[in-house]
């Protein structure tokens, strides 16, 4: 993103320069006055690395091998010249292009990232409901759980008192079996 953003403000700058005026190419170079530039006098000499003086007349004693080679000034393609740019890659048409591409791209990434936050945003809600889900499912578990344990020990107290009542009257019919044959022999003795 800030790389399409630092591309669009390069954009931009370059559609506002481009639309300055500039001197032509052919024109020729302003200089202030009372400056003097020395081309196009006569004895004026410039020297080349070597020191050696470069576009002075050449000696009569010199020979065609002994010269430097002539470099053509004029250029047919920019294939010649590599490190020169193509002429049209700054026009105003191209940067407009550049321009209308880059635009593109960010409304297509727009579009994608709010694509991308609906489907996230979608994704964490069903994450809250799945998280609701599973903690109801929690709850009703464990009230599923102690539902199963309360009725368990009820059942538990329940045949424990059972038993108990059980004992009870097996007792009591004991106990009243004692009595009513205690009573009998008592009656069979004083029968006899």
């Amino acid at each position: 993103m800030k790389n399409l953003c630092s591309t669009l403000w390069l954009a931009s700058l370059l559609l506002v320069t481009g639309c300055a005026t500039a001197p032509a190419h052919d024109a020729a170079p302003m200089t202030p006055a009372g400056w003097e530039t020395g081309i196009g006098r006569p004895g004026a000499v410039l020297y080349g690395r070597d020191g050696s003086p470069v576009g002075a007349a050449i000696p009569q004693n010199t020979t065609q091998a002994a010269m430097p080679p002539t470099v053509d000034p004029i250029v047919s393609s920019t294939t010649e010249m590599p490190h020169r740019p193509d002429e049209t890659a700054g026009s105003r048409p191209v940067l407009l292009e550049m321009y209308q591409e880059v635009v593109s791209q960010k409304e297509g990434l727009e579009s994608e990232l709010q694509a991308t936050q609906q489907a996230l945003n979608a994704t964490e809600d069903r994450m809250v409901d799945l998280e609701k889900r599973l903690e109801e499912e929690i709850r009703s578990r464990a009230a599923a759980d102690q539902a199963r344990l309360e009725s368990e020990n009820q059942a538990f107290e329940m045949g424990r008192r059972l038993a108990v009542a059980q004992m009870r009257r097996l007792e009591a019919e004991k106990l009243l079996l004692e009595k009513t044959l205690g009573e009998r022999r008592k009656m069979a003795e004083n029968a006899q």
